[in-house]
């Protein structure tokens, strides 16, 4: 299959990147002797890789160029082989690594995106490298801004993409030098090296929520929004944010309320009053902390969960693998547990399980004990003098248990234990009010 090649033109509008400024902006990161860049043949991080190759020579430091093949699209194959040809010419080592997994049939460039990180990290973990380059610049800054606009993002979601992160707490420095540069200074620094690059058709396809807004960002920056212009809209959407944080972390414990036995609810008479970024945020929070979930839920779900709440003839629903149920003036948020049962084996005597209960074992925690839920299931083992107990509950599903294999062994709320196996002494709640703060 041929690959889709363009020459590159010079803008009229744009200048080419400097180098030495290029250089000069890359000191502050005392990157060591080993780097990476991730690139795919497009204009961004193919002129991020031939920048990053001669500030490597001039500094004594290795660079490895690594790429993904994700086999989302047909050519992708022939377009890393005509890319590796290429950095053979200009001697940068490469790697391609091919993603063999199951491919999503949803949110495919966000699936895309997570997977890529995730090989790209694992690969510069395997030959020691902690940091590696992505060849985002201005206009993906942009972008995301509008996405996050149209999507309903509060004033946290409206901030600019970082220039230095770690995805999921890695070890690997994910760095992005190129924030300042819009797109058209890139290809007219690669039309300077008489380097042709790879036309993405993905970037064009108006399938894509993210290819549609990239027209509307490009007449943006046409028109003069500048990384300057942009950075000081953030600093000022940042303070405000900064304000709302302090508001959030100062009035956590006046309206979120913890049972003993660990069940978080909202006191609806003192958290409607709040702002509504701060509700939001508050919500948005315990969903993921409660459902466990990696992702923050949709704004418009949570935006719709708010409005719910508050409405008289609401009892329940679930969200974010959360089961919110309204009682009395109290909005319960729960595991929902007919989902998950959340099972941990049990390796220590000493352990924190949902990072919420501190618990501390007998003699025979290590004979095959698992931690988990109740669920439906177990609240059937329960011997029946320890029943009423249970029905007396809010939500007796979720209580904590042990079991071994499919026996239940304790249940400690209700001071249920199998005389036979010595397991759970004590447990503690975990103050989480210290996890919910911004």
């Amino acid at each position: 299959m041929a690959v889709k090649l363009i020459k590159p033109k010079k803008s009229k509008s744009f200048d080419p990147i400097l180098e030495q400024d290029f250089f000069k902006s890359l000191l502050k990161f005392k990157l060591g002797k080993k780097i990476a860049v991730a690139v795919s043949g497009g204009p961004d991080s193919l002129a991020l890789t031939i920048l990053l190759q001669k500030f490597s020579l001039e500094n004594n430091i290795a660079l490895k160029a690594i790429s993904i093949d994700h086999g989302l699209r047909k050519s992708s194959k022939d377009e890393l082989q005509w890319l590796a040809s290429e950095f053979k010419k200009r001697k940068i080592k490469h790697k391609i690594i091919k993603w063999k997994n199951i491919k999503p049939n949803s949110n495919i460039l966000s699936n895309a995106r997570d997977k890529r990180y995730e090989l790209l990290i694992k690969e510069c973990e395997r030959i020691n490298i902690r940091y590696l380059f992505t060849g985002h610049h201005l206009d993906d800054q942009v972008e995301n801004v509008l996405l996050r606009i149209i999507r309903g993002s509060g004033i946290k979601g409206l901030g600019s993409l970082q220039e230095k992160f770690n995805f999921k707490k890695s070890k690997v420095n994910i760095l992005r030098p190129l924030l300042k540069y819009p797109k058209k200074s890139l290809i007219s620094y690669l039309a300077n090296e008489k380097q042709k690059y790879i036309l993405d058709p993905t970037n064009t396809d108006n399938n894509f929520d993210r290819s549609r807004v990239r027209k509307v960002s490009s007449h943006l920056i046409n028109e003069g929004l500048n990384n300057k212009r942009l950075l000081n809209t953030i600093k000022n959407l940042k303070e405000a944010n900064n304000s709302i944080n302090y508001l959030i972390n100062s009035s956590l414990k006046s309206f979120i309320k913890i049972n003993s036995r660990g069940v978080i609810s909202i006191l609806i008479d003192q958290f409607k009053p709040l702002p509504e970024e701060v509700k939001f945020r508050s919500i948005s929070k315990l969903l993921i902390f409660i459902g466990k979930g990696k992702n923050t839920p949709r704004s418009k779900n949570i935006l719709n969960l708010l409005d719910l709440i508050f409405k008289n003839n609401f009892k329940s629903l679930t969200i974010a693998g959360c089961l919110v149920k309204k009682e009395k003036k109290e909005i319960l948020f729960l595991p929902e547990v007919t989902r998950k049962l959340c099972v941990t084996k049990i390796a220590s005597s000493n352990f924190i399980w949902n990072e919420q209960y501190k618990v501390t074992m007998k003699n025979d925690y290590a004979k095959g004990l698992s931690i988990q839920y109740l669920g439906e299931n177990g609240i059937k083992s329960v011997p029946k003098r320890y029943s009423n107990k249970l029905i007396k509950d809010i939500y007796p599903p979720s209580h904590l248990s042990i079991w071994k294999g499919k026996k239940l062994i304790a249940v400690p709320d209700i001071n249920y234990s199998d005389k036979n196996i010595k397991s759970i002494k004590k447990y503690e709640l975990i103050d989480i009010h210290s996890q919910l703060k911004e």
